[in-house]
Formats: C-alpha cells, sequence, structure tokens
C-alpha cells in the first residue's frame, strides 16, 4: 500500500506512483476521496481502478510516501456525540459529509419551481442527517426497504440519502407510474415506509396501503407514511377522506423533520423545518449504523416490455464507481451548473446528479414543461437528457427557421448545408469518420476532404456569426451535452456539431448503474458510444455461441465491471438468465462491434457502436437479419416524423408504421405548394429500404404505455395498441419467398 500525500501537486508524484505499482493509496482524512481519484486518472492519466483509502486518525507527516495500513472510517461530529456516523468510502453519504467538510457555504442545489429553494452544502448534509434521525424515530431499521415514490426536487434526494444514512435500500419510481405499477413495488419489496411525492400519489396508491395495512404481520411490514410536498391539514384531511387505518402513521416531511434534534434556527430560508411548536412524533437522537460499500443502496425497478419490472439490486459500491469515474467523459469544475430534468429514479439521471454534486457542481431542478425557458433563463455549463429532448430542441429550431421570410429562410438552408457539408469533411481529415473506421479513406477521398472543409470553413465561420451564435444563445447550454437512454440518430449529431454545441452519446443499462461506455470531447466520434469507463471490460461474442467474434464484427455485448449489478432481487432465474455467459459477464442484451484496436485511425480505436438490440432484430423470409433502429433513426431525419417502428418478420419486405410532428405537417399542409399529406410522409420513406407505411395520428406517450420512462418506444405494446394497423400494413407487404 502506497501512502501519497495529494495536498500537493499529484504531478510530483507521477514517477513515484509508476514505480511503486501499488493499485491503493492512502492518504489523510484532510484530504476528500472522490477528489483524489479524479487527479490520479486526470493529472497521473491512470486508466486502471484505484483504490483510496483514508482514515480517521490526525496523522503527523515526516515523509510523502509511507507504507501505511487504518481502519477504512470516517466520522461526521456535530454538536452532540450521538450524531457521530461513520461508512465505508465507497458509500454515498460519505459524499454529502467531505462536501460539508470542505466547501459549506457553496450552493449545491436550486429548487426554482418549488418556491426558489437553495441549498447548500453544509444546509444539504444537516439536512439529510435530521431526516434520516426522523425516520429511525419512526421505527425505520437497517435493511428496511423505503419506497421512494416522487419526482425530481430537492427534498427527493435528502429522502434518497436519509434512507440510505439509515443503513437502508430505497426502491425508486415516479409518481405518475400507474397505481397498479406502484403497489406492486410496495408488496415485492416488502417496504417498510413509503414516501410520497404528494397527496395525489397518496391517493393512488390508497388501496393498496389499506389492503397491506389489513393484512397484518408478518406479511405486512409497513410502519408510515411520510409525503414530500403538501401542508399537515392538507394530508390528514386527505388522509380521513381515504379512510387509511389509524393505526398508519401518515405525516408530512417537516413533521417528520421537527422530530430530529437539529434547531430550527439552524435552518432559514424556505425549505427550513417550521418552527410551529406541534409535534405528532417523539424527538429523536439519531443512532447511526455503520454502512458498508458492498450495501444494497436502491432497488430499481426496469421499465420492461412484458410482464412486471425486474429489481435491479445496486450496491453503494455500484454508484460510487460511477461518481469516480465520470469524470472521464464529462470534468465537471467547481460551480458549475447543470440543468435537472430527467426523472431521479432512472439510474441514468441519478447517477449524474450524484457524480455533478460530489465536483461541486450545482444542480438546478427543472421539469417537461419548463426546461425550455429554464436553457435560456439559466444558461446551465451542462445538460444531461435522452435523444428526444435533443430532437424536441432540433424541432423547435427548424420550426423558427421555417417561419422566416423565404429570403432568409433559403439563406438558412444554405448556411445550414455547406456547415454540414464541412464539418463531416472535417472529421475525415481529423480521422473521426465512422464509415472509415474499417476501411481507410484513400488518398483522393483525404484530399476531397481536405478541399472541401478549406473551401467551406470561411462560410461555416460566417454562418456561425450570423446564424449559430444566435441559437447557441436561445439554448443557453454553455459547453456540454450528456445524452443517453437510447441511440442518437445522425442528423442530430450533425446538427448540433455545426452549431458548436459538444453532444456526449453515452451507453448503459440500469443494471449496470449504468454508464458503460461513453464518448469524450476530444475524440467525440459521431455514431458510437465512445470508450468504455475505466475499469469496465466489454466483451462482443456471437449471439448463439457466445465465442467472442473479432473487432469490426457484430455480435452481442456483454459487460463486466464495478458498476455490474450482482442480479434481481427475488428473481433468481432472471439473474442466472443476466449472466448467462458466466464468469460475471452480464449479457447487456445490444448488439454492436468495436473499432479495431489496431485501427489505422488512432482517435477511433477501441470506440463501440451500437447497432440494435438483439430481441428487436427483424428476421426476413430470406433470412436476412435487419436491425430496425438504423433505419427507423434514418427516417427521423425528416422534421415531419417524430416516431417510427418498423415490422416485417417472416416478410420478404420492411413496413414502417409512422407517428408523425403533427403540428409541423399541418403547417406543410397549410401552405398550398406544397404535396399532398401522403406524398410529403411517403418522400422520407421512399429513399430508405421500406416498401409500405402507414401513418398513424396518435402520438406516442409515456401515459398510455407505448413509450418507455425514458421515451423510447415500446415494440410489444405498440404493436398491441394498433394491432388491426399492424395487421393490415403485414398484408400489404410481400410474404414468403417462392
Amino acid at each position: 500500500m502506497l501512502y501519497l500525500d495529494l495536498r500537493t501537486s499529484p504531478h510530483s508524484h507521477e514517477r513515484n506512483l509508476r514505480q511503486s505499482r501499488h493499485s491503493c493509496v492512502f492518504c489523510p482524512r484532510q484530504c476528500h476521496n472522490i477528489n483524489i481519484k479524479r487527479r490520479l486518472r486526470t493529472d497521473l492519466n491512470i486508466a486502471s481502478p484505484i483504490k483510496v483509502i483514508d482514515t480517521v486518525s490526525n496523522l503527523q507527516l515526516t515523509d510523502n510516501f509511507q507504507h501505511i495500513s487504518t481502519t477504512e472510517k470516517i466520522p461526521y461530529q456535530d454538536d452532540t456525540d450521538e450524531q457521530s456516523w461513520s461508512a465505508d468510502h465507497g458509500t454515498l453519504p460519505s459524499v454529502w459529509q467531505r462536501l460539508a467538510q470542505a466547501r459549506p457555504h457553496d450552493v449545491l442545489l436550486e429548487d426554482p419551481h418549488r418556491g426558489g429553494v437553495t441549498i447548500s452544502a453544509q444546509k444539504l448534509w444537516e439536512c439529510m442527517l435530521q431526516l434520516a434521525s426522523g425516520l429511525q424515530g419512526l421505527g425505520l431499521a437497517r435493511y428496511d426497504k423505503v419506497c421512494l415514490f416522487s419526482e425530481n426536487s430537492c427534498r427527493w434526494l435528502i429522502a434518497d440519502q436519509a434512507v440510505m444514512l439509515n443503513g437502508c435500500a430505497n426502491c425508486v419510481r415516479g409518481s405518475t407510474a400507474p397505481g397498479e405499477e406502484l403497489a406492486y413495488i410496495m408488496v415485492h419489496s416488502q417496504a417498510s415506509a413509503i414516501i410520497l411525492q404528494d397527496v395525489e400519489t397518496l391517493s393512488k396508491l390508497s388501496a393498496a396501503i389499506k389492503t397491506e395495512v389489513t393484512v397484518g404481520p408478518p406479511r405486512n411490514t409497513l410502519k408510515f407514511v411520510i409525503v414530500l410536498w403538501g401542508e399537515e391539514e392538507e394530508i390528514r384531511k386527505e388522509r380521513e377522506a381515504l379512510g387509511l387505518p389509524e393505526e398508519l402513521k401518515v405525516l408530512s416531511y417537516q413533521q417528520v423533520l421537527r422530530s430530529a434534534p437539529f434547531q430550527p434556527a439552524k435552518y432559514p430560508g424556505p425549505d427550513s423545518p417550521s418552527s410551529s411548536s406541534s409535534h405528532d412524533i417523539r424527538q429523536h437522537s439519531f443512532r447511526p449504523p455503520h454502512i458498508s460499500s458492498s450495501d444494497i443502496a436502491t432497488l430499481v425497478y426496469t421499465s420492461g416490455t412484458t410482464g412486471n419490472p425486474k429489481a435491479v439490486k445496486l450496491t453503494h459500491a455500484n454508484l460510487m464507481y460511477q461518481v469516480e469515474n465520470l469524470s472521464h467523459f464529462l470534468p465537471v469544475k467547481e460551480g458549475q451548473s447543470v440543468l435537472s430534468l430527467l426523472p431521479p429514479w432512472h439510474i441514468y439521471e441519478r447517477s449524474a446528479s450524484y457524480y455533478v454534486l460530489s465536483c461541486g457542481g450545482k444542480l438546478i431542478y427543472t421539469n417537461i414543461r419548463k426546461f425550455k425557458d429554464d436553457l435560456p433563463k439559466y444558461r446551465p455549463d451542462h445538460f444531461v437528457c435522452v435523444p428526444l429532448v435533443l430532437d424536441t430542441l432540433y424541432t423547435r429550431i427548424k420550426q423558427q427557421f421555417s417561419a422566416m421570410p423565404a429570403p432568409r429562410r433559403s439563406l438558412v438552408t444554405f448556411l445550414l448545408t455547406a456547415s454540414t457539408a464541412f464539418i463531416k469533411a472535417q472529421r475525415i481529415v481529423q480521422g473521426l469518420a465512422l464509415q472509415f473506421a474499417l476501411q481507410p479513406a484513400s488518398q483522393l477521398q483525404l484530399l476531397q476532404a481536405w478541399l472541401t472543409a478549406t473551401v467551406l470553413r470561411p462560410i461555416h465561420a460566417l454562418a456561425t456569426l450570423l446564424v449559430y451564435s444566435k441559437v447557441r444563445a436561445a439554448i443557453g447550454i454553455q459547453h456540454t451535452v450528456v445524452c443517453g437512454g437510447g441511440s442518437l440518430a445522425p442528423h442530430l449529431d450533425d446538427f448540433y456539431e455545426v452549431l458548436g454545441l459538444s453532444v456526449l452519446n453515452g451507453w448503459g443499462l440500469t443494471e449496470t448503474s449504468p454508464v458503460l461506455a461513453c464518448r469524450r470531447s476530444e475524440k467525440n466520434v459521431r455514431g458510437s458510444i465512445g470508450v468504455p469507463t475505466p475499469g469496465t471490460e466489454i466483451h462482443v461474442v456471437d449471439v448463439d455461441t457466445l465465442l467472442e467474434v473479432e473487432d469490426g464484427v457484430q455480435g452481442l455485448l456483454l459487460a463486466r465491471g464495478p458498476g455490474v449489478f450482482s442480479g434481481y432481487s427475488e428473481d433468481q432465474a432472471a439473474s442466472e438468465k443476466a449472466f448467462r455467459a458466466g464468469d460475471g459477464w452480464f449479457d447487456t442484451g445490444d448488439l454492436g462491434w468495436r473499432v479495431p484496436t489496431s485501427s489505422h485511425n488512432e482517435a477511433m480505436r477501441g470506440n463501440l457502436v451500437i447497432s440494435g438490440r438483439v430481441k428487436d432484430t427483424i428476421v426476413l423470409s430470406s433470412g436476412k437479419k435487419v436491425e430496425p433502429e438504423p433505419i427507423e433513426g434514418a427516417l427521423t431525419c425528416s422534421n415531419l416524423i417524430k416516431h417510427v417502428v418498423l415490422i416485417g418478420q417472416d416478410k420478404r419486405e420492411l413496413g414502417a408504421l409512422i407517428f408523425p410532428e403533427q403540428e409541423l405537417l399541418d403547417a406543410a399542409l397549410a401552405t398550398s405548394s406544397e404535396p399532398a399529406r401522403g406524398d410529403r410522409m411517403g418522400s422520407s420513406v421512399a429513399s430508405s429500404s421500406v416498401r409500405r407505411s402507414t401513418e398513424i395520428g396518435t402520438p406516442l406517450s409515456i401515459e398510455d404505455g407505448t413509450l418507455t420512462r425514458t421515451m423510447k418506444p415500446r415494440r410489444p405494446e405498440i404493436a398491441r395498441k394498433y394491432s388491426k394497423e399492424v395487421a393490415e400494413l403485414l398484408q400489404r407487404l410481400r410474404g414468403d419467398q417462392t
């Protein structure tokens, strides 16, 4: 084990660290574990996993490098001994304690749509401890499960970590999920407590709550319900109207905070505990359990396309692996802001938020109705989103271009066309064009690309000055967009590169907590999903034999690493299926290929490309296998098309269900010079490999189950809902070959 005083510059330690070949670095408690790993990885360019061990003892340093062993504990000392708290470094609550110690007055959270709440690092940590104390006073015990059914807000994060501080795991879902789904999670997890968004969510779940309480022990373990947003009187009236059992405690967030030992005077501002003298639960001194990195931190229920959702068990170590390694893709500086749009119960948003805050960054909460206005208002440094959000912004910008007078519209169209040609040529010159990943560009192609880039560079610069800078200002994002949760259509990649906005597309699953790979700004290979997260291994294997295939050949992607979960809760069969490849390799279900490490283009070596999902593959009657996602992505390049779902299993050709951008389509049809509706929709399809299509006027949505929570089409549900249209389209497709 190597002792390294990282309060001094890590550059001075590079030679010693490399020569020692130690896998562990030991540092004094004054240093902060999260930043240490980032400094080792970025400043010393170390890609392998590094374990950093801290100490509770105050050491007198006599040398920068010593061999030392110690225990892994961190104390939190408050005004009373009862507030002492300890945990392994690989736990999430330790992040907030370190932030409170290092920069207590820095604002970490801003919730403008919840009364303009702002919360500093110290206040955040104290609120977490205070709520944790209140939960323990209500009878919450180590290893209990707590359902957290709420949307994104500052109180969500406080509740999330208060549960973990008690050594418990939370079971997360959104308050807008169907009541049946929430009830299933409550029963399946054997929840000891429920924390809800508001009284509407309480009403939605009331029947299931009454059933559980009526059943009684030992099956029923429900101890109390907490409502995050709502006044005590409102909650009391709703409880009476719903007829919830008297023995079940139903309390407001503020009531639980008031039960904790902190003084209200220490919590100024709109999110502080009320000074009311009404106490429904007794005062309680927090007796924190020791938390281990191997403890389960959360159960995340997947939004599977069939059957009941599966409960993914993620440990503190799984989540901390993300916190400690996402800097490899997105360096976040202290004080930088991120607009938080996605639901926190989605692991992509959740891990990203943990990471941003651990860097000393600030989260600004928004929602789907407000984010278009909040982007230019708050001008965040970074933005985390899914492809559909980028597509929504793209569509809005294109609408504004279309509304311009004809001369200006024609000029903008010309500039966009020229700039797109410029950035594509520049990719070839820079060795970042994915089409040449396997076969190098010829000297003639390189020369043509160089000439094109040289000729169009002044035009692109002029367009940036006249048009793109104004669009960037309207969008508001200062530096980087991190996009995950689905494949990014090529036209979106092109458009945002033209604007000069760096978009980093990543890949992962709930089961991998989630980021397995992501692009990097300095070597941003459009069309790929970047390189694996440090410490994560990706194998590309044959779908049937599970034998590894050569680089450049499509296969099934297997993943192994610190972020991969250990299995599903109470579902051994599903767990065994997920790890059917053996030796800890998780079957992602995704198809893809890897750019050869021997590639002539060094910048692209090792990048991964996703080509589809195994379960989505369409097998035509000719035996040809078609991955629908790339074709669907190409079709949605048209600003008239919102979603496309391909069909054609066992047919000779493909068909498409087209879900249009209704507003844009209606506007286009209102212009007399435009072609008829069928012609306009068909023109986008005609140039693809799709032979027949059917337009469906009803948009896909999360509410009707046709979109996942990350806004991806759910094919089985779409096939069920539009079974008549699917059947008619299949009839129009040519059948088996004769």
